[in-house]
């Protein structure tokens, strides 16, 4: 059995900011990961994918240039945990907090970004695209 899953590195910056347009989903790096490891953060290795951050408004939990590992088969919020979204063409890296009306709320880790309410009406037109399950940075 194959030890290393290879997964894609996406040509697609997840925005943790206001947003950043999706210009194109081109695989442009493929990194290895040990399929244990994956196995044991229950992130699903064939639904896996690699983005590159832009912007602070995760700080400091997520950075700029940061890496994350997203789990597309969790295309919907499960818990208050980090999604990718993608809204009006925009890749979003948000805290996702889901109140019981079924309406949403966008969180970010720095607090010089104000929370953002998306109504309930507007919510089949979020995106959930994945969960982020791990992410790297350089130092």
């Amino acid at each position: 059995m194959n030890e290393i899953a290879f997964i894609q590195r996406l040509d697609v910056q997840a925005s943790a900011g206001t947003g950043a347009l999706v210009v194109s989903d081109d695989t442009v790096d493929i990194l290895g990961f040990n399929r244990n490891w994956l196995r044991e953060r229950s992130i699903n290795a064939a639904a896996a994918r690699i983005l590159d951050v832009k912007g602070d408004s995760m700080e400091p939990t997520i950075r700029d240039g940061d890496i994350l590992v997203v789990d597309t088969s969790i295309n919907q919020v499960r818990d208050n945990a980090i999604y990718v979204i993608i809204y009006a063409g925009n890749v979003l890296v948000k805290r996702v907090h889901i109140k019981r009306d079924g309406s949403l709320t966008l969180i970010s880790d720095n607090e010089r970004y104000p929370r953002e309410d998306v109504p309930i009406a507007e919510v089949p037109d979020l995106h959930i695209a994945g969960r982020v399950m791990w992410f790297g940075r350089s130092i």
